[in-house]
């Protein structure tokens, strides 16, 4: 067996451990015995917080939008989940730092002012984990207990992003948790989906990022949505054609089918969308994570209660 069908298979192994206990919803007693010695005293700025220091699940980056300190207002959440690279287990502040800055929204509010300003204006936290060696779907849920736990979450509106590896851990962890969420936005997912259909995904917008000819797990992304669209009786892989320029492809629900548009596209209700962008590049994901539309999509999402 090829050491990436060995990593493919004992993810698999942990899914369905994951899986098989189902979403568990904790009552709030339960959440109170998650709650740490984690100090809250600065908003609108980046803050790196080591795993020994709070008793997470992971080390991780945090983001408060600027008056969090003073109201008693529930926030929409934005979890992102680095690739392989950002592996690790950060001893420092500033090396967690350094870690958690380098992709979506977190580099943004970090690097530039019209990304702090957009994250602030629009109210947002956002918190990026380190993992030491993998995704596993049970760990990120009892991470995000202790973000719930912690910080004034408003539940309707979390939302889960990765790429590369992180892509892969955000399919594997909607494909067990998914009904947490509002909306999902994987980006160079690196590895294929089990097969089955994710159920827990019915209802939840997923818009997902790729590369035509990165390597060759283009097909990765589109085994997934696959796995999204069997929610709603279509069981074939979107056709994708080898484009010459940047196409978003759309899943409608209600036709059962997909349409294509030309560029980079947040406007719309489908409940899927498929952003192809032409040649080989691994990082699909910094010309949409420097797209405001993007999101603007991702925060204007709303966990939905219908069966």
């Amino acid at each position: 067996m090829s050491p990436s069908m060995r990593v493919f298979a004992v993810s698999l192994s942990l899914l369905a451990a994951a899986c098989g206990a189902g979403e568990e919803v904790l009552e709030s007693s339960e959440l109170r015995t998650q709650e740490s010695r984690l100090s809250i005293t600065v908003e609108d700025q980046v803050v790196a917080r080591l795993k020994s220091s709070t008793g997470a699940q992971y080390s991780y980056g945090e983001y408060l939008p600027p008056g969090y300190l003073t109201s008693t207002t529930n926030y929409p959440v934005i979890i992102h989940l680095n690739g392989m690279s950002e592996f690790g287990t950060s001893t420092t502040e500033a090396a967690l730092l350094g870690v958690v800055t380098r992709h979506g929204a977190m580099k943004k509010i970090y690097n530039t002012s019209a990304g702090k300003t957009w994250f602030g204006q629009h109210q947002v936290m956002v918190f990026t984990p380190q993992a030491p060696t993998n995704w596993v779907p049970a760990e990120l849920n009892t991470f995000l207990d202790f973000i719930i736990a912690n910080y004034r979450v408003d539940t309707s509106r979390i939302y889960l992003t990765g790429l590369s590896y992180g892509g892969y851990g955000s399919w594997t962890y909607a494909y067990a948790y998914g009904s947490r969420l509002a909306a999902l936005a994987p980006m160079a997912t690196n590895i294929g989906a089990p097969g089955p259909t994710i159920t827990q995904l019915r209802n939840v917008p997923v818009w997902a990022v790729h590369s035509y000819n990165d390597g060759s797990s283009f097909s990765a992304e589109t085994s997934w949505m696959t796995g999204l669209t069997k929610n709603y009786g279509v069981t074939q892989p979107v056709s994708v054609p080898t484009p010459s320029a940047t196409l978003t492809y759309l899943f409608s629900a209600p036709a059962k089918a997909w349409t294509s548009q030309a560029g980079v596209v947040a406007t719309g209700d489908s409940i899927a969308r498929l952003t192809v962008i032409p040649g080989t590049a691994h990082d699909c994901w910094t010309q949409i994570y420097d797209n405001y539309d993007f999101w603007s999509w991702l925060v204007a999402q709303q966990r939905s209660t219908t069966p």
